[in-house]
């Protein structure tokens, strides 16, 4: 379905697109002002707050989905607090096209509903069939219309017996921070993989927005087992998927969140093939709070990400316990690094294969002109421009080194536990190929620009201030995280990841090219790197694009290329080789570049 748009009002003067871009443009600097200089975000005007999505469907359970026998039972969860607050009646249809083929009413006795629904076997398609789901308001006394229908609920169901099954656990990147649930790039991922394989998908997502990757002492002493007895407000039917994964809280944890999604699969009796995995950034938290100071035991980025994403020199105390605002540093300091997140995950029923997604660009240098303009607006002066300024450039600089090491950290995770396997490789950081440009305000942004364009927007304007101890922070917390364009270049991106064309048996995309890079390297001085298949040089007819580490890219004809890097750090290379077919394989240099 179409994202809705607000129209203009009566008498309005059109608006083009460079105005609409100025508009996005000075909404996002409004928000990043706020948190550099305030140490929170601006908020949106609730004036304006979209009430046409509602009644909101919630979550959709198909089981099984794909079928290979027998009925699908479904549970459909509605969420309108309006209606629960007048107790009255939603009457709710799930359609294939134009066919209905369940519905029925339901009384609205909690904030939450839930219907329960079968779809015969004989009315599965074998091919994925469509299915939209959604619900309006009856009225309370005769003679009325019924309220109009909310905002649709996408999803797919399938005949087939063997799905490629993908669960998901991590922070609000992988939770995909303002999108539907099938625009998230875990959702995506395993569509790809269904589709290529023949074999459907099905997607569990235990990841919730804010979460840290591992709260030593939530539970107490590491007891992953003792997150099965909690049940989070964000877990309304207490299945461990964050139906309200929206609203920023940092638990529960990876480790947590792996222990719900292996305990799913044990009760339903399946194995998983693939888990989509991030996290670490909520736990060092440099960036939050920018306004009253970097997060205590975070200022130094390379010792704070051996810490939190590696696990590797917490002190005795969290220095960051009593920070006065949001930060998962509160009760992330220290704890598990990503290799035990890994072994855990491939530990699960099916002994799955662990896809550690590598984080992106959220704001870089290239997002700078704008909010440094803003900085200069009426109001803003001496001591307080001086710290926007600043504090513009300096949380810009720590984006682009979180990225480069949580990165770097992610990959050397993913090699040490592939290297203490018993069972081969399994584990793969995969990047999803994003560049500085593709940041918040950047010329090619691929992240959500402003607090409210964002498809979960109506649902944050609700569930934030009943659910979140930090509604404001809720409320704007989809800006610089992927938008649809980004999630899918995520999921695109990994679909090129050779391990994973491997583990599920997808043909090469073309030759096997490799990548040569130096090992080391020095800042201001040209590096050389070329790309070969079978020892050659690649014959004519291939466009190569060079993704270098640092967040450039550059698009050649030739099989070399020159780059210069202006910062100290490791950075690895990659190319993604295209055919005169339109065909691309993917290729990453064996080691990573380290420039001093």
């Amino acid at each position: 379905m179409a994202r809705r748009r607000g129209g203009s009002g009566r008498g309005s003067a059109p608006r083009g697109p460079g105005t609409a871009r100025s508009a996005a443009a000075a909404a996002a600097a409004a928000v990043l002002l706020g948190q550099l200089l305030g140490g929170h975000p601006a908020v949106a005007q609730t004036a304006a707050l979209p009430g046409s999505a509602y009644p909101l469907v919630l979550d959709v359970d198909l089981t099984p989905n794909p079928v290979c026998s027998g009925p699908v039972r479904g549970r459909v969860q509605m969420y309108d607090p309006a209606a629960a607050k007048a107790g009255a009646t939603l009457e709710w249809r799930v359609r294939a096209g134009e066919e209905q083929l369940a519905g029925g009413e339901t009384v609205m006795d909690a904030k939450v509903s839930v219907a329960e629904f079968t779809i015969p076997f004989d009315r599965v398609g074998a091919a994925s069939t469509a299915l939209q789901f959604d619900a309006r308001v009856l009225p309370s006394s005769a003679g009325r219309e019924p309220g109009p229908y909310g905002k649709v609920w996408r999803d797919t169901v399938r005949r087939g017996c063997d799905p490629v099954r993908v669960a998901s656990v991590g922070d609000s990147v992988v939770w995909g921070q303002g999108l539907d649930h099938d625009q998230k790039f875990p959702y995506l991922t395993g569509e790809l993989l269904g589709r290529q394989t023949g074999r459907g998908h099905q997607h569990m997502d235990y990841s919730i927005s804010g979460a840290v990757l591992d709260a030593p002492e939530l539970p107490a002493d590491n007891d992953d087992a003792a997150c099965l007895r909690m049940q989070e407000k964000q877990d309304p039917d207490g299945d461990g998927e964050m139906e309200f994964g929206e609203v920023t809280q940092q638990m529960p944890d990876v480790f947590c969140q792996l222990e719900q999604a292996g305990a799913q699969a044990r009760a339903g009796g399946y194995g998983l093939d693939l888990v989509v995995v991030n996290g670490c950034i909520n736990d060092l938290d440099p960036f939050l709070g920018i306004g009253v100071g970097v997060t205590p035991g975070s200022k130094k980025l390379p010792e704070a990400v051996r810490r939190e994403c590696s696990g590797i020199g917490a002190a005795a105390e969290n220095p960051a316990k009593d920070v006065p605002y949001f930060s998962g540093a509160k009760v992330g300091y220290g704890g598990r690094g990503m290799q035990a997140a890994i072994e855990k995950a491939h530990s699960l029923p099916g002994r799955p294969k662990v896809l550690v997604a590598d984080f992106y660009y959220a704001l870089s240098r290239s997002s700078s002109p704008v909010p440094v303009k803003t900085c200069m607006t009426p109001g803003v002066a001496g001591a307080r421009l001086a710290a926007c300024t600043s504090a513009l450039g300096g949380v810009a600089g720590r984006y682009e080194q979180y990225t480069q090491l949580a990165n770097d950290a992610y990959r050397q995770a993913a090699a040490a536990a592939n290297a203490a396997s018993s069972d081969g490789p399994y584990a793969v950081a995969a990047d999803g190929l994003f560049s500085r440009d593709n940041a918040v305000l950047a010329p090619h942004s691929k992240v959500w620009g402003t607090p409210s364009s964002d498809p979960a927007f109506p649902l944050r304007t609700r569930a934030c201030p009943e659910l979140s101890q930090t509604p404001a922070q809720c409320l704007t917390a989809a800006v610089a995280h992927p938008d649809v364009d980004g999630a899918r270049q995520y999921a695109d991106a990994f679909l090129l990841n050779p391990l994973l064309r491997q583990w599920f048996h997808l043909p090469d995309g073309g030759p096997h090219a490799l990548l040569d890079a130096p090992r080391n390297g020095h800042t201001g001085s040209p590096v050389r790197l070329s790309a070969t298949i079978d020892g050659k040089e690649p014959p004519a007819g291939y466009s190569y694009r060079w993704y270098f580490g640092d967040g450039t890219q550059q698009e050649t004809g030739e099989a070399t290329v020159s780059h210069t890097f202006d910062r100290e750090g490791p950075f690895l290379p990659r190319l993604v080789l295209t055919g005169q077919d339109g065909r691309q394989v993917l290729s990453e240099a064996a080691d990573a570049v380290t420039v001093s």
